[in-house]
């Protein structure tokens, strides 16, 4: 149960990778314009979606976008030590089917054995700043201004962008609500424990790509699936 341990210390993976910029929790997010999302109507960059449009969830089929929000990111002349910088997404990272970005403090839904193992729970959010170095997710300038949009749904969702990435939409809350601890379907790990979590996850996939034959596929690596 606890093997990940040893193989993230005969791992090559260096622990400290890409953890220069502090690392921040799963915040309000968003889409960045252009990214394709699954709806009743197909596949529709986010920006065409409106209030009342359906848009396929990861546990209650097709939900109606209660919210919409547009923001103007305006970056820093050195996009690099800006903060908001967000994060580069290699095609096939997370299964998204093109090369894409997302904003660091936007929640992410993955799965993964070792998560079961330390949360209980093998799908846990974390936001995408924790998953630097891994598959090749870095940050990435994406321009000096760009647009980003953020559904909003009854209750907590998980979407589908790109084909697989599964993007995390929290609902609303009012300050008195987000004074105690927060109970939802979906647990969202805070920074540390996720950027731990995928750390371990990195080590994992290094330890089994050294030592796993060719052919003979990896274990226990983590999954971004299309059904629950």
């Amino acid at each position: 149960m606890f093997d990940w341990i040893t193989k993230r210390k005969t791992s090559s993976v260096d622990t400290g990778l890409g953890t220069e910029m502090p690392m921040v929790s799963t915040g309000q997010g968003g889409f960045f314009a252009g990214t394709h999302v699954a709806s009743n109507l197909g596949w529709r960059v986010v920006e065409a979606l409106s209030v009342g449009d359906k848009v396929l969830t990861f546990d209650h089929g097709m939900q109606e976008i209660t919210e919409l929000h547009r923001v103007t990111v305006q970056m820093a002349n050195d996009s690099f030590v800006d903060p908001q910088c967000p994060m580069f997404v290699p095609k096939d990272a997370l299964h998204n089917r093109v090369p894409m970005w997302v904003m660091p403090d936007q929640g992410i839904l993955v799965e993964s054995d070792l998560a079961e193992d330390a949360q209980g729970d093998p799908f846990v959010v974390v936001p995408a700043c924790a998953l630097e170095g891994y598959r090749g997710i870095h940050r990435a300038p994406a321009g000096q201004q760009f647009d980003v949009v953020i559904p909003r749904f009854a209750q907590d969702e998980v979407i589908y962008l790109e084909a697989g990435l599964l993007g995390f939409s929290a609902t609303p809350t009012s300050i008195l609500e987000t004074a105690g601890p927060r109970e939802g379907l979906y647990r969202v790990l805070q920074q540390d424990t996720a950027r731990d979590l995928i750390e371990n996850m990195m080590a994992d996939e290094s330890f089994w790509a050294a030592d796993v034959p060719a052919g003979l596929g990896r274990q226990g690596e983590a999954q971004f699936v299309s059904v629950r």
